[in-house]
């Protein structure tokens, strides 16, 4: 076993405590936090409000297209509804057409990081009203929200989209409802 002798070091170079342990200094965050403060790639993906009327079946909500040559993660994905019911979500993977897609309705599509001008490299549709559709593609999970209120499915840029690549999010209400779509995002 070696042991340093004189670890005086400060800045870039190493310092070793009286008890020869190496000195360390480290800052967790997110790994959205970081890339949104170093290249300012972050964005914030928004619907409008959107009023549901139609409870039987699936409305589309938003369209995700990645059309840059870095892949696009997704943090999470947040839903917020009005109505006294429930709120049955599916994320899709990889659609290609449905009337959101024709419609093509820009969301809102802001940098998280105020102070940069990069701009979303894709496309962000959102439903402009009820019975919008998304075809193709197949489903990669589905959850519930209870509403009133909102849910957050926090992905941690698990759900990677890579160049060409695609994700739907469709919303079967069980009573007519006001909602709202909102998915944080990095390229990286």
């Amino acid at each position: 076993m070696r042991t340093i002798l004189d670890g005086t070091g400060g800045g870039y170079e190493a310092k070793v405590n009286n008890q020869n342990r190496l000195e360390t200094f480290s800052i967790t965050e997110d790994r959205v936090a970081d890339i949104s403060n170093k290249t300012g790639d972050t964005f914030i993906l928004a619907s409008d409000f959107i009023s549901l009327t139609t409870t039987a079946s699936f409305n589309a909500l938003m369209f995700i297209k990645n059309n840059s040559d870095k892949k696009l993660y997704i943090q999470t994905v947040r839903g917020c509804s009005t109505g006294s019911g429930t709120m049955q979500f599916r994320i899709i993977r990889n659609p290609t057409e449905g009337t959101i897609v024709s419609d093509a309705n820009n969301s809102d599509q802001l940098s998280a990081n105020f102070g940069s001008s990069n701009t979303f490299n894709g496309l962000a549709y959102s439903a402009s009203g009820d019975g919008k559709t998304i075809t193709d593609g197949s489903n990669l999970t589905q959850y519930i929200n209870h509403s009133p209120g909102h849910s957050i499915e926090d992905y941690r840029g698990a759900v990677v989209i890579p160049k060409g690549g695609s994700m739907g999010i469709t919303c079967k209400p069980s009573v007519s409802t006001t909602i709202c779509l909102e998915i944080i995002c990095w390229f990286e």
